[in-house]
C-alpha cells in the first residue's frame, strides 16, 4: 500500500506540474510573438514538409524561386559568415549526368542491406532529378568570410552546420509556396563537383530537386513504407544531463508538445479549444454530496459503488444533488477497409442494414434505450453503402469506409480531424436540445479489428492479448484476425505516444467521431457512459489526447472482448456491470443508465436521519454535529 501511495503522490505531483505548464502554454504570449495566424502558418510548414520524389513538369515561376532563395539566404550563421552559395540547374544534359551518378551510387548502396531490406530499398523512388523542372545545389565555402570567423575556432564545422540552416529555410519556404523539395544524398561529392565545375574546397551540402509535387503525402514515405518510424519525442528529450528522461523540476514536455503537433489541419483549433474547456471535477459539489450521503438513513458506505457513482456525477456536473432527466445514446456508424481481409463473420453490407434497423427502432439499442428513457442519435460517418435520407439520420459521411489498415493508414490526418469535429458537433447539437447524460454506441463491420489495433498500439500489449472473437469467428478465424492486426501494426508503425497517429493509422471514422462526442460532452460537464470495446477504444484515444477527460467517463460493463479489460485497466476505470455483452451499439451504456439514475435518485430523494427521525450511531451523530460547529 505504501508503494501504491507513493506512486499516486508522484503521479499527482506530475499531473499538477503538467497542468501548470499547460496553463503557461495557453497564457497570452509575450510581446514580439507572431499573431496566431502567422504561428499557425509556421507550424503548418514544419509539419507538412515532405521529402518529395515525384514532380509535375510545371515550371517554377522566377518570382517564386527568388522568394525561396531569399528565405534560404536569411538563415542564421555563426559569425554571420553566410558560407552558402546556390547553384540553380535547369539544363537537361547536366541533370542527366547527375542522374547517372545517382544510379551508380544507388545500386552500390543496395549491397549494404540484406534481403528483404535490399529489395525494398531498390523498390523506392528516391530522387526526381529528371522529373523536377529544377535542381539546386547548396554549397558551403568556408573561405568566404576569411581565415578567422567569430565563433568558429572551437568548432570549425559550424560553417557546414550554418549551411544546413539555409537548406531548412529553403525547404520550409518552398512548402509554404506549394513547392516540393527532394534531397538527393546518394551522390559522390568529387564526381558531383566535377559535373558542376566546383573548386575542391567547396562542399556540396545538399543537392535538391525542386518543383511542384504530384502530391504531398500525409506522412514521410519511408515511414509509410515501414522502413523506419518517427521516434517518440519522449525518447529523445533529456533533462539537465545526458540520458535523463525524467527530472523532478521538469514536466513531461513530450505530453505538452502533443498540443503543438496537433496544428496540422483546419479543424485542429476547434479540437484544442474543446479540450481546454475540460475542467477538473468540482470538489465542492463532491464534498457536499459526500456529506449528504453520510447523513442518509443507512450505514455510511453501505450502498457501495452507487454512492461513489453519485459523488462522481456531482463532481462532473457541479451539482451537489444532480438529476439526469435528459439522456441520449449516440450511435456512430462507419465501415472498415480491413473487412476485405475476412476478419469478421458478417459481410460489410450489414453495417448499412443495421443503420436502417436503428432508424426503424427495431434494434437492441432502440429497445434498451426506450427502457432507459434515452433518445437514440444515429450518425453515418463512413458507411460504405449510401443510405437514403432520413429525418433521424445525422449524415456526416467522410468517405465510404476507411482504407485497409493491413496495407496502409486507415485515414488521413485531415479525415481524422473532420471525424472528431463531427462528433463534437453532434454532441453540441444534442446539448442544445437538452442533455444531462450521454452513452456511446457504434456500428461497423471490422471495427473490433481496428479497436484491437488501437489497444495494442497504446498499451504495448501483444495483439493476441487484446484481440477477441468479435462477431463470432472461430479459432482459425481468430488466428487470422490476429495475424492481420500484427501486419497492420508492422506496416503502419503507429507511435504509441501520439494518439492522433494511432487513430489515423489503425482507427475508424466512427471511433474518431466518438472521440469527439466524449471530448465535447466533457467540455460541457456532461457525464459519459462508455459502452464496450469499440467505445472503449475511442475513450482510450480521448484520454491519451486529454487525460482530464477520464474523470468524466463511466465504464458501463466488462465486455467479452478480452482487450476491453486491458483498456479499462489502462484508463483506471472499473465497469459497473459484467453481463458477458459483446453486441456494441451502446447496449451496455443503455443498461448502465438505470444504475446511474438509481445512484443520483438515492442521493437526492432519500431522507436523512434528521428528516426521518431515525437515530444514528453515536459517533456518526457526533461527526454530523461537528460539521456545523
Amino acid at each position: 500500500m505504501k508503494d501504491h501511495e507513493t506512486i499516486e503522490v508522484q503521479r499527482t505531483a506530475q499531473e499538477a506540474q503538467l497542468a501548470g505548464a499547460e496553463r503557461q502554454a495557453s497564457a497570452p504570449v509575450l510581446s514580439g510573438s507572431f499573431p496566431p495566424q502567422w504561428r499557425e502558418g509556421v507550424y503548418q510548414a514544419i509539419f507538412r514538409r515532405r521529402d518529395v520524389r515525384s514532380f509535375r513538369p510545371d515550371p517554377v515561376p522566377h518570382a517564386v524561386l527568388a522568394r525561396v532563395l531569399n528565405a534560404a539566404h536569411h538563415a542564421p550563421s555563426v559569425g554571420f559568415m553566410q558560407p552558402w552559395n546556390f547553384t540553380v540547374i535547369a539544363n537537361r544534359v547536366t541533370r542527366e549526368k547527375v542522374q547517372d551518378l545517382y544510379e551508380r551510387e544507388r545500386i552500390a548502396a543496395a549491397q549494404f542491406f540484406d534481403e528483404p531490406r535490399r529489395s525494398q530499398y531498390l523498390s523506392f523512388k528516391l530522387a526526381g532529378i529528371l522529373d523536377a523542372p529544377l535542381n539546386l545545389c547548396i554549397t558551403c565555402d568556408s573561405t568566404k568570410a576569411g581565415p578567422v570567423v567569430l565563433g568558429r575556432n572551437s568548432v570549425p564545422e559550424t560553417d557546414v552546420y550554418s549551411t544546413c540552416c539555409a537548406v531548412q529555410n529553403l525547404w520550409l519556404a518552398a512548402r509554404a509556396e506549394g513547392l516540393g523539395v527532394g534531397w538527393v544524398s546518394i551522390l559522390k561529392l568529387p564526381q558531383l563537383r566535377a559535373i558542376l565545375g566546383m573548386p575542391p574546397h567547396v562542399v556540396p551540402v545538399a543537392y535538391l530537386c525542386l518543383g511542384y509535387p504530384e502530391e504531398f503525402l500525409e506522412q514521410p514515405e519511408l515511414a509509410r513504407a515501414g522502413w523506419r518510424a518517427r521516434q517518440p519525442l519522449a525518447d529523445i528529450i533529456y533533462y539537465e544531463v545526458w540520458g535523463e528522461h525524467n527530472h523532478p523540476d521538469w514536466p513531461a514536455l513530450d505530453r505538452l508538445a502533443r498540443v503543438a503537433s496537433f496544428t496540422k489541419g483546419a479543424s485542429m483549433k476547434r479540437i484544442i479549444d474543446v479540450t481546454r474547456r475540460i475542467q477538473p471535477l468540482d470538489e465542492a459539489a463532491m464534498r457536499l454530496a459526500r456529506e449528504r450521503h453520510d447523513q442518509l438513513t443507512k450505514p455510511q458506505g453501505s450502498l457501495g459503488r452507487l454512492e461513489e457513482l453519485a459523488i462522481k456525477i456531482a463532481g462532473i456536473t457541479g451539482l451537489a444533488r444532480p438529476r439526469l432527466r435528459n439522456k441520449a445514446i449516440v450511435v456512430l456508424a462507419a465501415d472498415h477497409g480491413v473487412a476485405v481481409e475476412g476478419v469478421s463473420a458478417y459481410p460489410q453490407a450489414v453495417t448499412a442494414q443495421m443503420v436502417q434497423n436503428f432508424l426503424g427502432g427495431g434494434a437492441a439499442i432502440n429497445v434498451l434505450a426506450r427502457r432507459a428513457g434515452a433518445r437514440v442519435i444515429v450518425g453515418d460517418l463512413g458507411v460504405a453503402t449510401d443510405i437514403a435520407s432520413h429525418p433521424e439520420l445525422v449524415a456526416k459521411k467522410i468517405r465510404a469506409g476507411t482504407r485497409n489498415i493491413a496495407e496502409g493508414p486507415a485515414m488521413t490526418m485531415q479525415e481524422a480531424l473532420v471525424a472528431i469535429t463531427a462528433g463534437i458537433e453532434i454532441i453540441e447539437g444534442e446539448i442544445e436540445r437538452g442533455l444531462d447524460l450521454v452513452g456511446t454506441g457504434d456500428m461497423g463491420i471490422g471495427n473490433t479489428t481496428a479497436s484491437s489495433a488501437i489497444v495494442a498500439s497504446i498499451t504495448g500489449r501483444p495483439v493476441a492479448d487484446v484481440t477477441g472473437h468479435g462477431t463470432g469467428i472461430d479459432d482459425q478465424g481468430w488466428q487470422h484476425k490476429v495475424a492481420v492486426i500484427e501486419r497492420a501494426l508492422q506496416v503502419n508503425r503507429p507511435d504509441p505516444t501520439d494518439p492522433f497517429d494511432v487513430l489515423v493509422k489503425v482507427g475508424g471514422y466512427e471511433i474518431a467521431g466518438l472521440v469527439g462526442v466524449i471530448l465535447g460532452a466533457a467540455a460541457q460537464r456532461i457525464p459519459v457512459i462508455i459502452d464496450g470495446f469499440i467505445s472503449g477504444a475511442a475513450a482510450l484515444v480521448a484520454t491519451e489526447l486529454c487525460p482530464a477527460v477520464r474523470d468524466y467517463l463511466i465504464a458501463a460493463h466488462n465486455s467479452v472482448e478480452q482487450g476491453h479489460r486491458i483498456m479499462l485497466a489502462h484508463m483506471d476505470l472499473v465497469p459497473l456491470l459484467n453481463l458477458n455483452l459483446r453486441l456494441g451499439e451502446g447496449t451496455g451504456a443503455a443498461i448502465a443508465m438505470h444504475l446511474v439514475d438509481d445512484a443520483v435518485a438515492v442521493l437526492d430523494e432519500m431522507a436523512t436521519f434528521g428528516e426521518a427521525g431515525v437515530s444514528q450511531k453515536p459517533e456518526a451523530q457526533q461527526d454530523v454535529t461537528s460539521l456545523h460547529t
